[in-house]
């Protein structure tokens, strides 16, 4: 009787860069940007060092996959908070909220954040992935504005591309603060009320 050869194993390759990604976000957040290695990445992976390899062959371009993951992650939970808002101003003030450090999940998210942060100002090619990204969100936050104009819960006269570029300084001006512990979730949800009451119609 023939034998039936072994099937080949189906290897999900989107998942494995997702899961090295992840790794690498683990150990920026718990040793720091600076402990960044091939080799610490693949033992928090789980992964031997030439399975880590087949994917990204250098440290930068592995920083590069967890940050292209950030970016990602930041969508999925945006597009999972818009859902369902009633009106443009409620979404408006979801998407502000959500990238903000105001629970454990999003408070990891907003330290390996600020890892990347710091050091894009010294390292081009993540510079550049990270100016790639503004253009999306700010875009999104002026249509909301546009929006909420058009419905009449926004100033008319207000320049959206403006006040979308101010929404995001406000986000990201108050990121360290709020995880040091300077401010509480209820304190900036307060604030960023405050802000949005000041650009109300009439």
């Amino acid at each position: 009787m023939r034998k039936w050869r072994e099937m080949p194993k189906i290897v999900d390759h989107d998942a494995r860069r997702r899961h090295i990604a992840e790794a690498v976000h683990r150990v920026i957040h718990d040793k720091g940007m600076e402990s960044v290695s091939l080799r610490e990445v693949a033992a928090e992976a789980g992964m031997s060092m030439g399975a880590v390899q087949y994917y990204v062959t250098t440290k930068d371009q592995m920083l590069l996959l967890a940050l292209e993951r950030i970016g990602i992650w930041i969508g999925e939970r945006v597009a999972a908070v818009v859902a369902g808002r009633p009106t443009p101003l409620d979404v408006l003030r979801a998407v502000v909220l959500e990238l903000l450090p105001l629970d454990e999940e999003r408070r990891y998210l907003n330290r390996v954040g600020l890892a990347f942060q710091a050091s894009s100002v010294t390292v081009e090619n993540q510079a550049a992935a990270m100016r790639m990204g503004y253009p999306l969100l700010l875009s999104f936050l002026a249509e909301q504005i546009r929006a909420a104009q058009a419905a009449g819960q926004l100033a008319a006269h207000l320049d959206a591309a403006k006040e979308a570029s101010i929404l995001y300084a406000f986000a990201q001006g108050i990121v360290n603060a709020t995880l040091v512990g300077h401010y509480t979730p209820e304190e900036v949800a307060a604030l960023l009320d405050h802000h949005l009451a000041r650009l109300r119609a009439g």
